[in-house]
């Protein structure tokens, strides 16, 4: 499974390099197989916790069986706060993409910490505003837009903006997995999208010719002005 998501600030772009080392080594590092589950939906595992190596995929399983993923976490990328800020269980299942290594702070041990060093706090406020943003452009884009613009949406945050052309690695099935719907209404909009010229269709992958052309087509599509970020 190939999950596609634009990689976001984490605290270690915001914290020195110093202050990164002394939380993590207030926690505990753990290790997990490929397809391990990590975490399930209720717990209240009362910890910050750091992806050190590998990836995360977070989602849920609906009434029907059908799997819905939410997001995708990269090393430096942390899970917890919920629980650990808000007192609330965790949200989501989270299971591994691979070998992975996470460092399991606990929540004490990092108040505390945060308590000493009022930088932490700074940059958990910006993390967590980022993230609002990308969730709010997220649902924007879930109740304007047709399939076929969610689609190029996805598949441009992949993309080197300043690439001629680009091939992604992604199967209809992930791309589905990602957008909750089904497999018939992605080939439909993946076909509409080669019909047009925008991409090229290979087998576990999708080529942009024209990356610049893509982006532009879209942008123009999307009823709205683009944000310059």
């Amino acid at each position: 499974m190939k999950i596609i998501r634009q990689r976001t600030k984490t605290l270690g772009d915001f914290l020195s390099a110093d202050l990164m080392n002394r939380i993590l080594s207030a926690g505990v590092t753990r290790r997990f197989a490929d397809g391990q589950m990590i975490q399930q939906r209720g717990d209240k595992s009362n910890t910050m916790c750091f992806v050190k190596s590998g990836v995360l995929i977070a989602g849920n399983l609906g009434m029907d069986g059908a799997l819905l993923a939410s997001a995708i976490l990269y090393p430096g990328e942390h899970f917890g706060d919920f629980t650990l800020f808000g007192g609330v269980p965790r949200t989501q299942n989270i299971w591994t993409q691979g070998e992975t290594e996470i460092v399991e702070v606990p929540g004490a041990r990092f108040l505390a910490i945060m308590d000493q060093e009022p930088a932490i706090a700074r940059a958990l406020l910006t993390i967590s505003t980022l993230r609002n943003f990308e969730l709010v452009e997220l649902l924007d884009m879930h109740r304007r837009l047709p399939l076929p613009a969610r689609i190029s949406r996805l598949l441009l945050t992949a993309a080197d903006p300043d690439s001629q052309s680009e091939t992604i690695e992604c199967r209809q099935e992930d791309l589905a997995f990602m957008l909750g719907v089904s497999r018939v209404s992605i080939g439909k909009a993946l076909k509409k999208l080669q019909d047009e010229g925008l991409i090229e269709m290979g087998f576990g992958r999708i080529h942009l010719p024209d990356v610049q052309r893509y982006r532009a087509q879209v942008d123009s599509e999307h009823q709205l002005l683009p944000l310059d970020l």
